[in-house]
């Protein structure tokens, strides 16, 4: 930690061997590993993207975040092939990235692209993941559970002040359809002392930075309050976008079946 990364081999069960190092930015002060590639935050430089090559035993950028931010804690969002990477910072936001060097932005992939962003309201220090629960019934063969298991993983995050929380990956369809219940939420639901929850999701940040909002993460807490509406409100929202009460509560009811470790 600090401005160099060692890396060391555990070497006969008793010894620890150098195996490679790289130059970072000012001060790193956390550091996740998935298989070859290592995800850095930085406090005050934002975070990195790592690759060890075992043969040329080096350690290697790949891409990075070129914009400030003081990180808290980072880690990884798996759904499928797919691989995300998510930072914390001080500002209590939660952004999400992707490593996409097909897109103009991304410089031929020197750049993290932002793909989300969420304030939670709380500073996150803590970032950990877990399988989705397999749809397998009880009792069921290895073979059975590995074919049904669901290749997303739930990522975990917790909060300086105690709180707990997660983000899943949805399928298309899921999300759009649940994007749009927000959006009509937002607008048809009173709130708490009249205070509009989009706005509060906004991302913050102290810095002076131009940027453009990714709103590709949903509210949870908010979709929720859908479950505790009475059927005729229920009909009147599911009806505004295009679809009906059941297929919703399918939805909500598949969210909470995969998240269920607790």
């Amino acid at each position: 930690m600090g401005q160099k990364i060692f890396m060391w081999n555990f070497k006969d069960n008793k010894d620890l061997v150098g195996v490679a190092f790289i130059d970072t930015e000012i001060y790193i002060h956390t550091a996740v590993a998935l298989k070859n590639f290592i995800l850095i935050g930085d406090i005050s430089r934002s975070m990195q993207l790592l690759r060890y090559q075992e043969n040329l035993k080096t350690l290697s950028v790949i891409s990075k975040d070129p914009m400030p931010m003081n990180i808290y804690a980072c880690g990884f969002l798996i759904d499928g092939h797919q691989l995300g990477f998510l930072a914390s910072d001080s500002d209590q936001n939660l952004v999400l990235y992707q490593y996409q060097p097909e897109l103009p932005e991304s410089n031929g992939g020197l750049y993290l692209t932002r793909w989300g962003e969420f304030n939670t309201g709380a500073h996150i220090n803590a970032i950990f993941r877990l399988r989705c629960r397999t749809a397998a019934p009880l009792g069921a063969s290895q073979e059975i559970k590995a074919l049904m298991a669901d290749k997303r993983h739930i990522t975990y995050f917790a909060t300086l002040d105690g709180g707990l929380g997660y983000l899943l990956p949805l399928p298309e369809k899921t999300f759009r359809r649940l994007s749009m219940l927000q959006i009509k939420l937002v607008q048809g639901l009173p709130h708490t002392a009249g205070l509009n929850p989009r706005a509060f999701r906004q991302f913050h940040t102290r810095h002076q930075y131009l940027y453009s909002s990714q709103r590709n993460i949903l509210d949870g807490d908010l979709l929720w309050r859908y479950a505790l509406l009475s059927a005729k409100e229920k009909g009147d929202f599911a009806k505004q976008i295009g679809t009906t009460p059941a297929q919703i509560m399918e939805d909500l009811k598949e969210i909470d079946k995969v998240t269920a470790h607790f």
